[in-house]
């Protein structure tokens, strides 16, 4: 049914600056927006740093420290895509991308770091030269005593104090390598790569925690892995991430929970699951199946209505 009028002529027409329009009412979004967010916003739980742990564990500090100079890190014997270990492995497609982000935990996290300071230090100067010259059965020696020595250690003013030994430069070592970190700079000195033109690389400073460090703090929360822990808040009292929900949820599933290459099912499933939603135009039946729903017609009642009822008209003429 042609209409008989020009709707558009029905209307009186105004000039409007659209570019005024749209600064205006992007200015009272963001106004309203940043309103909400004093009244209404999630306080945040200030983030784990290198120096904020370092201070509050002293001990731990040098625990974590020992564990990358000796190799025995979580991230020393990682694996792909970080060096030759096989702590993380989870799949034959992990070995099989190799390495390509090459990490010597010993070197890359504390030698070079503490390597940085030895200008203004000298006891640590003498004690990496010391360190440096050893044999390696010797400076496994050294670390085997330190570690052991450490499970008796107690902090004094946020220094670590161990019983008497043979533990060649190590405490002099881990002593400067804890007042790097108590310090802040040793985020700096991780985050430094001559390497990169930018002379900036995240990767070491991101790593430098994982393990202990990194695996004990979310359970203060009740945010580890068993308790859903992506979907809770970092503070008590606020909603969480509930979009999250169906990742997790794949994680809770036996066969998924209980497998070695856990994140390598996870993804894989979640990926299959876009694929489908993306392939669904070209499934025959499955394409069809919204027609045969009918809530196009609920959303557009009115115009089935109007529709029907002109039909309805044009039969009956």
């Amino acid at each position: 049914m042609k209409p008989t009028t020009d709707i558009v002529k029905q209307y009186r027409m105004v000039p409007e600056d659209f570019l005024k329009h749209l600064f205006a009412t992007l200015g009272i979004v963001i106004g309203l927006v940043l309103l909400a967010s004093l009244l209404f916003g999630v306080p945040e739980k200030p983030p784990l740093t290198i120096q904020t742990y370092a201070n509050a564990h002293p001990l731990s500090f040098e625990q974590v420290s020992l564990r990358a100079l000796d190799g025995q890190g979580r991230i020393a014997n990682y694996g792909p895509p970080y060096n030759h270990g096989t702590g993380s492995v989870q799949s034959g497609l992990q070995t099989g991308v190799g390495i390509l982000y090459p990490v010597n935990t010993a070197t890359d996290f504390v030698l070079h770091p503490l390597a940085m300071t030895a200008a203004m230090n000298p006891t640590v100067k003498s004690a990496i030269a010391t360190f440096d010259a050893a044999p390696p059965a010797v400076q496994q020696r050294w670390e085997a005593a330190y570690t052991t020595a450490l499970t008796h250690g107690h902090v004094v003013q946020g220094t670590v104090i161990t019983p008497a030994g043979h533990y060649g430069p190590l405490p002099s070592l881990m002593h400067g390598f804890l007042t790097l970190g108590q310090s802040g700079l040793l985020s700096g000195a991780l985050v430094r790569n001559s390497a990169v033109t930018t002379r900036f690389d995240n990767q070491n400073y991101l790593l430098f925690l994982q393990g202990d460090p990194l695996h004990n703090d979310p359970g203060t929360q009740s945010m580890k892995g068993e308790n859903w822990g992506i979907i809770h808040p970092a503070v008590n009292g606020y909603p969480g991430a509930w979009w999250m929900t169906i990742p997790t949820w794949i994680y809770q599933w036996p066969f998924v929970a209980n497998a070695a290459a856990a994140d390598a099912l996870a993804l894989s499933i979640g990926f299959l699951f876009w694929l489908f939603l993306a392939v669904t135009p070209w499934i025959p039946g499955w394409n069809r199946l919204p027609r045969h729903l009918g809530i196009h017609r609920l959303v557009w009642k009115t115009f089935y209505r109007s529709s029907e009822r002109v039909g309805t008209i044009h039969r009956a003429s």
